[in-house]
C-alpha cells in the first residue's frame, strides 16, 4: 500500500530526504520521528513517501507536514484518508494552525496538548532523538572555572515586539541578544548561520509609509533600518557551528539561552534536552508549564527575572556549589529520562497506531 508524507516543496526534504540523517538547511535533520514513522508502517506492508515519488492521488493514505493550502481544494478520492501533522509552530506557519484549514482532513496530530481531543485532534509529544545523545559529563569545578559565562545560538529572531497575544518568542530571543551583546561582550557568544534578510527589513508601520511616502525614500528607510540591525548583529555573531559539533560548543559554557520559538504549550524542542546532554545549564522559556515535563532544579527559569540585567546578576554570581547542584539534577534527568514521552519511537508509535486503526475500519466498512 502506498502513502504520501507531503512535505514543504524543497530539495532537502523532496526525494525521501526528510527520511535521511542528512542536515536541512545548514542545521541538524530533526526528521527522525518521521523515518520512524516510515519504518514503523513498513512492518505492516505500507510504503511511505514524499509527494514527488508517491503522489498524493496514487495513495491511501496522506499525512501532510505543515502544508494546507494545497489541500483546501484537493479532490480526494474514494477510500482515502486525509491527514495533518502540525510540526512547526505557528510563529513559522500561522496558516497552518487555523483551524478552518483543517478541515479537509479526518484528524490533525500535534504536540498541543491543549487543542487534543482525542478524535479529531490526536496528542503526540514533540518526539527527540535520544538515541544519539552522547553520555552525560560531569563538570569539575576547573571545568566551571575554565568555562565563559554564556552562548546562545540561533537563526530565527523578530526585531518588533509581536502583536498582542502572539506566543512568539523570537523578539525576546533577540532582545537578550542585544543587551548581552552590548553589556557582556567578552562573557557571552552568538552562534549563527545567518539571519534571513527580509528580517532586518521588516518593521511595524512600514506598510503605513509605503502608503503614504514615495518609493524612493520608503526605500532608503528600510534599508538604513536593515543596515542598523545587520551591523548590530553581525558584530557579535560568531557564525555557524556544524550540526554534529553543537553540543561541543554549548559545554564551553556555564550557561546557554534557551528560548523556544514559541510559549505554545506542548512544544518542549530539542533546543533545552541539547543542553541538557550537553551539561550546560539552560535558561529556559518556552512552555508555560515546563516543571510538569522537566524538574525545576534542571533549569533557570527565565521568567523569574524582571530584566536581562537581573539574570546577568545572578548567573554571574552563581557559585561552583551552587552550579553542581543543577548539574547532579541533569545527569539524574537524561539518564532516566522517560523515553516513552519523548522519544522518536514512542512518539511515531502514537500516530502509526491511530493510522492503522483508521485503515481497519475503514477496511470493515469497504467489505
Amino acid at each position: 500500500m502506498k502513502a504520501t508524507l507531503v512535505v514543504l516543496n524543497e530539495a532537502d526534504f523532496l526525494q525521501n530526504r526528510i527520511f535521511s540523517d542528512l542536515p536541512i538547511n545548514g542545521v541538524k535533520n530533526y526528521g527522525y520521528m518521521f523515518a520512524e514513522l516510515r519504518r514503523q508502517l513498513a512492518e505492516h506492508g505500507i510504503d511511505l513517501a514524499t509527494q514527488d515519488l508517491h503522489p498524493p492521488e496514487q495513495s491511501t493514505l496522506v499525512i501532510s507536514l505543515d502544508v494546507v493550502d494545497y489541500f483546501q481544494t484537493y479532490q480526494r478520492r474514494p477510500g482515502q484518508l486525509l491527514y495533518l501533522l502540525l510540526n512547526e509552530p505557528a510563529t513559522y506557519y500561522p496558516e497552518v494552525w487555523k483551524k478552518e484549514n483543517h478541515a479537509p482532513f479526518d484528524r490533525t496530530f500535534t504536540w498541543d496538548y491543549t487543542l487534543a481531543d482525542g478524535e479529531k485532534y490526536i496528542h503526540h509529544y514533540f518526539a527527540i532523538d535520544l538515541d544519539n545523545y552522547p553520555p552525560f559529563q560531569e563538570v569539575s569545578e576547573a571545568e566551571f572555572n575554565r568555562r565563559k559565562l554564556l552562548v546562545l545560538m540561533a537563526g530565527m529572531f523578530q526585531f518588533t515586539a509581536p502583536k498582542v497575544g502572539s506566543r512568539s518568542l523570537l523578539y525576546t530571543r533577540y532582545r537578550t541578544l542585544r543587551w548581552f551583546g552590548q553589556h557582556m561582550p567578552e562573557q557571552f557568544a552568538f552562534y549563527s548561520r545567518g539571519i534571513d534578510p527580509a528580517l532586518y527589513r521588516s518593521f511595524r508601520g512600514l506598510g503605513v509609509l509605503k502608503r503614504v511616502l514615495p518609493r524612493v525614500i520608503t526605500n532608503r528607510l528600510v534599508d538604513a533600518v536593515a543596515t542598523q540591525r545587520r551591523r548590530a548583529v553581525e558584530a557579535i555573531n560568531r557564525g555557524p557551528v556544524p550540526p554534529l559539533d553543537k553540543l561541543t560548543v554549548i559545554r564551553s559554557y556555564r550557561f546557554v539561552v534557551c528560548y523556544e520559538n514559541t510559549s505554545t504549550p506542548g512544544y518542549i524542542s530539542e533546543k533545552l534536552f541539547d543542553c541538557l546532554f550537553a551539561g550546560c545549564v539552560p535558561v529556559y522559556l518556552g512552555e508555560p508549564n515546563i516543571k510538569q515535563f522537566v524538574p525545576q532544579d534542571c533549569f533557570i527559569d527565565r521568567r523569574a527575572f524582571s530584566t536581562d540585567a537581573e539574570l546577568a546578576r545572578f548567573l554571574s554570581q552563581m557559585p561552583y556549589t551552587e552550579y553542581s547542584k543543577y548539574i547532579a539534577a541533569m545527569r539524574q534527568f537524561v539518564q532516566g529520562v522517560e523515553r516513552q514521552k519523548f522519544g522518536s519511537e514512542s512518539n511515531a508509535q502514537r500516530i502509526a497506531n491511530v493510522l492503522m486503526t483508521d485503515l481497519a475500519v475503514l477496511s470493515a466498512k469497504a467489505n
